[in-house]
């Protein structure tokens, strides 16, 4: 009765193919499924798409099988002709089965997606100094980065783990002692470090060996990699479908698949830009291309599915990582490798989002995006107070201040009476805002205090700094401290009393 049975991730895919489904068939269901569970799999999907009668015994077998199976784990099935499908019906049985009419809408169900690529690692890269983020990078990392109230990498990692990806390697290089002191490993993620840098006199000095040095690296040191594994930048926001991507990089058989978004013609200088032929094979690459040397517009979003074997073509053997490893890079040296070897790279270019982080321009604008609800999988760590009006845990926010949202208000953050906020706006954890300011489509990091009557508007600030979100492109940007602005413990510091540190 049962013809084939296969594993897709921690999932078991049992096909039935009988012309008549009868009780005699429930003893052949529990055969593969202990079988499977014997692979490690709990999750069972029943594929009944060849079946093409059902009996009244036939159909409570499956009712039987799946009571057993749910002992275990998560069972479903799918593919029913219509003449079982009005069978199930007639008996009034539907409501008790879990039952999908296709493979894709059953996997895209939140219990079985999350077993789909269980096992499988993946490299968040982190190293980087983000000098394009500056000043918001010159303290905090790019992927660490407060994004309404989890950093940009928790996002990151959240989308993962809804696919079942729990093993990651992060590779801590700017500011790497953040990183450590942020994640660690839980009974729900495996958190390993790989660090690009050391600790020299007691202060940290960050060593990056770029993009394709550190897998190069991470294969020497520690034999990272056995299966395919995914890599991904750790300051993107994404919501792609993993599971796909991972099917299509195993089908087609490549080295490396890259998935990849269509942008402005004028704006492919930002990216790498892929060209592929009507198969989805990557015939070239080229790293930032000026308009009139490519027709295409086709970006590499910088998220891999890798081959083990893919990093053989910049080390003809693995050894300790030495000076030669340090600033190669996926995009520049490794996919031009594989391209002249012949050896295929794919192009995944279904529909997703990708919101790359990449300047505060953009920080600002994601932040805006959020606020509005256009991200999927982010949204506020915060009660929606008033309309569009976010308050997180600790802040406080006056009832006799005026608030125009879309705003959040970070934890410990204080909105005074008098004050106004005009959104999109965010105010940081710990931030204040005195009566009389004005904050109006601008971000106020982390214990910034605004002081009474300051108007703000447009801008990123801390007591440090202030820039013009709007003309903040990666580019050199005037980052002076702003007048009225100050840290909040200042803010915050006793009249007639020195403060700490203070002679």
């Amino acid at each position: 009765m049962l013809t084939t049975s296969e594993d897709l991730g921690m999932i078991s895919v049992m096909k039935v193919a009988t012309s008549r489904l009868t009780s005699a068939d429930f003893a052949a269901l529990r055969k593969a499924q202990m079988a499977a569970e014997e692979r490690g799999r709990f999750a069972h999907l029943v594929d009944l798409s060849g079946v093409r009668r059902a009996a009244v015994s036939g159909l409570a077998a499956l009712l039987e099988f799946q009571s057993a199976a749910k002992s275990n784990g998560s069972i479903a099935f799918f593919g029913a002709q219509p003449a079982v499908k009005a069978e199930i019906n007639k008996l009034g049985i539907a409501p008790l089965l879990s039952l999908f009419d296709t493979r894709k809408e059953v996997l895209a169900h939140p219990a079985f997606r999350a077993c789909q690529l269980a096992g499988v690692k993946s490299v968040l890269l982190v190293a980087g100094a983000g000098s394009r983020m500056a000043p918001i990078s010159h303290d905090t990392p790019k992927p660490l980065v407060d994004l309404l109230g989890q950093p940009v990498i928790e996002h990151v990692m959240r989308h993962l783990e809804s696919f079942g990806l729990r093993d990651f390697i992060l590779n801590p290089g700017h500011l790497g002692p953040q990183f450590h002191t942020r994640f660690k490993t839980t009974a729900h993620r495996s958190i390993q470090f790989f660090n690009e840098g050391q600790f020299v006199n007691q202060r940290w000095q960050p060593a990056p060996l770029g993009s394709a040095g550190t897998l190069l690296a991470l294969q020497a040191q520690c034999a990272a990699f056995e299966e395919d594994f995914f890599v991904f930048c750790g300051d993107a926001l994404i919501n792609i479908d993993l599971a796909e991507m991972m099917a299509q990089h195993r089908a087609s058989g490549a080295e490396v698949t890259v998935a990849a978004k269509f942008v402005p013609h004028e704006e492919v200088q930002k990216y790498g830009i892929i060209e592929a032929d009507g198969r989805g094979r990557i015939t070239h690459f080229v790293e930032k291309p000026a308009p009139e040397q490519t027709q295409s517009r086709l970006a590499s979003t910088g998220i891999y599915v890798m081959k083990p074997s893919a990093l053989r073509h910049l080390s003809s053997r693995f050894t300790l990582p030495d000076a030669s490893m340090q600033g190669l890079d996926i995009a520049q040296h490794l996919l031009p490798k594989i391209l002249k070897s012949g050896t295929a790279l794919q192009v995944y270019e279904a529909p997703f989002d990708w919101v790359d982080i990449g300047c505060p321009k953009d920080y600002f604008a994601a932040l805006s995006k959020a606020l509005r609800g256009l991200i999927a999988g982010v949204s506020p760590e915060a009660q929606e107070v008033r309309r569009h009006v976010w308050l997180a845990p600790g802040a406080e926010l006056s009832a006799r201040a005026v608030v125009v949202g879309p705003c959040y208000i970070g934890p410990g953050a204080k909105v005074s009476a008098g004050a106004k906020l005009d959104g999109p706006t965010v105010v940081g954890a710990g931030a204040r805002v005195a009566p009389r300011a004005l904050v109006q489509r601008s971000i106020l990091m982390p214990n910034t205090a605004v002081a009474p009557g300051t108007w703000l508007s447009d801008v990123i600030v801390s007591a440090d700094w202030a820039i013009d979100h709007r003309f903040a492109d990666g580019g050199t940007t005037s980052a002076a401290p702003m007048e009225g602005v100050t840290h909040a413990e200042v803010a915050q510091a006793p009249v007639g009393l020195p403060r700490v540190g203070s002679l």
